[in-house]
C-alpha cells in the first residue's frame, strides 16, 4: 500500500470511529430525554370491563388527574369480554410504548387465573406497573329482602343450596373466590348452588336488585347509588373495620364468619416487557396523584381508598394473593 493509500484509509478508519462515538453519545442522551419526554400524545387507558363497575370509576378518575399532570389526553376505552380476559390480551399484544395500557382488577388480574389454568395470559404476563387503590366487597341482597344478617343467608342456603343462585362478574370474578369460601367453609355445598355469570359489576348487582339472582360479593364503589335507593341491601364488608361509607354495616367478622376478607384492588399495567423508563414515568406519576388532595378527595367519594405501591411491592402482593387463590380453588374443587 503506497503512503497515499494508507493515509487515505487511516483517514477513513479515523471518521468511522468517531461516527460511531457521536452516534453512541447520541443514543446515550437521546434516551433518558425520550424517557423524560412521554408523553408526547394521547394515552389510552384500557377498561377490561363495562361501563360503570368499580374498575371503570378508578380508571376515569385517574385518567382525569393523570391528564392534568402530564399535559396529554388519557382516555379511557371499555373492552369488556370474558371477565377481563378480552382487553388484557388486546393489551399484551399492544406495542411496548407505553401509550396503550391497561387499568387491571383483581378478579381478571389474579383470581380469574387462579380459577382457571387455561386462560390465555398468566397473572403476571402483564407488566405490573403499580397499585392505584383498593375497595372493600361487600355482601349484598336485594334490598327487600326478609335477611338481616349474613348468618341468616347462610343458614338458609345450607339448608337447600340448590334454591339458590348467586352471580359473578365474569367466568370468575373477584366474587366467585369470596363467596365460594365464605359458603364452602361454612357447611355449604358450593357446588349445588345456581351460579349467573355477567360481564362486570353492574349487571351483577343489577342482578340481585331485581331479583335475578339472590345475593352478591361485590365492590362498594359500585353499588352506592342502589344502596342509598335501599334496591340493595349490604350485611357485611370484607375489611377488619366498619368502613365510613356504611357505619352500620358489621364486617365478615362482625356478623361472625373470618373468610370474607378479600380486598379489591385496581392498578395499573401494560404489555409484557414493558421498558423500564416508561414504567418509571407512569410510577412517578401515580405516586404523585397519592399524595393529592383532589386525587384521594374523589377517589374516596367513590367509595374506594388511594392505596399506592410501587412495581415491586404491586407484584409481590399479586403472587401472595394469587398463590393463595390458588390453593383456595383447588381446596374447594374450582380449578379449572
Amino acid at each position: 500500500m503506497n503512503p497515499w493509500t494508507r493515509d487515505v484509509a487511516n483517514s477513513m478508519h479515523k471518521l468511522a470511529q468517531s461516527a460511531l462515538l457521536i452516534g453512541l453519545g447520541a443514543m446515550i442522551v437521546c434516551g433518558p430525554a425520550i424517557a423524560q419526554g412521554y408523553p408526547t400524545k394521547s394515552v389510552s387507558l384500557i377498561v377490561p370491563f363495562p361501563p360503570d363497575g368499580v374498575t371503570d370509576l378508578n380508571a376515569r378518575i385517574l385518567a382525569k388527574h393523570l391528564s392534568k399532570f402530564w399535559g396529554q389526553p388519557v382516555t379511557v376505552t371499555n373492552m369488556p369480554g370474558g371477565g377481563g380476559t378480552k382487553g388484557t390480551m388486546f393489551v399484551l399484544g399492544s406495542a411496548k410504548d407505553g401509550y396503550t395500557m391497561m387499568m387491571s382488577a383483581t378478579g381478571q388480574g389474579t383470581q380469574n387465573p387462579a380459577i382457571d389454568s387455561k386462560l390465555p395470559y398468566k397473572w403476571d404476563e402483564p407488566t405490573l406497573v403499580a397499585r392505584t387503590s383498593i375497595s372493600p366487597l361487600v355482601f349484598v341482597v336485594k334490598g327487600d329482602s326478609p335477611w338481616r344478617s349474613l348468618r341468616e343467608v347462610i343458614d338458609d342456603v345450607k339448608k337447600d343450596p340448590a334454591k339458590f343462585k348467586y352471580g359473578t362478574s365474569g367466568p370468575g370474578g373477584v366474587g366467585s373466590i369470596a363467596l365460594s369460601l365464605l359458603l364452602g367453609s361454612n357447611g355449604v355445598d358450593v357446588q349445588k348452588i345456581g351460579r349467573v355469570e355477567l360481564q362486570g359489576g353492574a349487571p351483577l348487582l343489577d342482578a340481585v336488585a331485581t331479583g335475578a339472582t339472590h345475593f352478591a360479593a361485590q365492590y362498594l364503589a359500585e353499588m352506592g347509588p342502589q344502596l342509598e335507593s335501599k334496591k340493595l341491601k349490604a350485611l357485611a364488608v370484607s375489611t377488619a373495620t366498619r368502613v365510613k361509607q356504611l357505619p352500620n354495616t358489621p364486617t365478615s367478622l362482625e356478623a361472625g364468619f373470618d373468610t370474607f376478607t378479600l380486598i379489591g384492588w385496581n392498578g395499573i399495567v401494560g404489555p409484557s416487557q414493558l421498558p423500564a423508563d416508561i414504567v418509571g414515568r407512569w410510577n412517578d406519576a401515580i405516586k404523585a396523584l397519592a399524595a393529592d388532595r383532589a386525587f384521594v378527595a374523589e377517589t374516596e367519594a367513590s367509595g374506594a381508598e388511594v392505596a399506592y405501591l410501587d412495581p415491586e411491592r404491586f407484584k409481590a402482593a399479586l403472587k401472595a394473593e394469587y398463590e393463595t387463590a390458588v390453593q383456595q380453588v383447588m381446596k374447594l374443587g374450582l380449578r379449572k
